[in-house]
């Protein structure tokens, strides 16, 4: 497909996450209400884990999308394969804001609230890595020298991926006390990171000694 087909794609998944960001206070907004009977202290205090809840989304998101901008940087065109699965990685975005509002209205201390969010973000970051996957063996898609970056969003895909399925599997048994792993998920990414350069030191195709100086930052 055509290069503007990449723009459009870009600036199509650019205005979802966008909308999906900005549903995620929704629930909030509800909870503010309650500060015309309640004292602000009380009512921030009360609902603590539902403004953790949203920063926590907000965040997860927000390093998922930069994840997929880098991705996206890696295309020259688009294919339908990509178009497919990229359509995967909205479809887990989009649906956030619903076990974000679960976890914030939940009763009690079932696992399921914590579970079902924990899918949720295991679903977003496997298709990232299906996405990756798909433009590492599809050559006509890729910009030129891009080979080592490519073979970073694959590698950035793992470990996200790896990270999500151990905090699913930890939330089963503790609910919402695995939620704080996601916080190591940066620090597992900068782990990787380092080793990626460690190994193949300058060894980096011409036109990506950007991105290799990002990851070297994290």
């Amino acid at each position: 497909m055509e290069s503007n087909s990449l723009g459009r794609t870009m600036a199509f998944t650019d205005g979802v996450v966008a909308i999906a960001l900005t549903l995620l206070v929704l629930p909030l907004v509800d909870t503010a209400k309650e500060a015309a009977v309640v004292p602000v202290g009380r009512l921030v205090g009360e609902h603590a884990g539902d403004f953790l809840a949203f920063v926590t989304s907000f965040l997860v998101v927000s390093l998922f999308w930069r994840v997929h901008r880098r991705i996206f940087e890696n295309l020259a065109r688009v294919g339908e394969g990509v178009l497919m699965l990229n359509i995967l990685w909205l479809l887990g975005v989009v649906f956030l804001p619903v076990p974000t509002a679960v976890l914030t209205y939940e009763v009690g201390h079932d696992s399921g609230a914590a579970v079902l969010y924990m899918v949720n973000l295991t679903f977003i970051a496997l298709s990232g890595l299906l996405l990756s996957l798909r433009i590492r063996h599809r050559p006509v898609l890729q910009r030129p020298d891009r080979r080592k970056a490519i073979e970073r969003s694959v590698r950035r895909g793992v470990v996200a991926t790896a990270a999500m399925v151990v905090t699913l599997l930890v939330a089963i048994p503790l609910g919402n006390l695995a939620l704080p792993l996601l916080a190591f998920l940066p620090v597992m990414q900068a782990i990787a990171a380092r080793r990626w350069i460690k190994r193949y030191g300058d060894d980096a195709d011409e036109g990506d000694a950007d991105l290799t100086a990002t990851g070297a930052a994290e």
